[in-house]
């Protein structure tokens, strides 16, 4: 669902305030949203996307597509970590 991938994009950094400071919306309209006390609307469907370009495709879909700069933050903690590893 597009209000499960949108939580998963907050974490310590990036909190309610930081969504409010990010979007202008209210903090505790994202606090709710976050604890399921309020449902997604457009309005912050489309403002995490204009602060998230690349994941706009797995938002909505929760599909990916690396090859058009559409991924998702699995996909670049992966690509991070192997980037980082030795290939032989």
């Amino acid at each position: 669902m597009i209000k499960d991938r949108l939580i998963t994009l907050f974490n310590k950094e990036r909190t309610s305030v930081w969504f409010e400071k990010e979007t202008g919306i209210d903090r505790y309209r994202w606090g709710n949203v976050r604890n399921g006390k309020a449902r997604i609307t457009d309005a912050e469907i489309e403002a995490v996307i204009a602060l998230f370009p690349q994941y706009a495709l797995w938002l909505v879909t929760g599909e990916v597509a690396p090859e058009s700069g559409q991924t998702s933050p699995e996909y670049d903690e992966a690509h991070r970590n192997l980037v980082g590893q030795d290939a032989g």
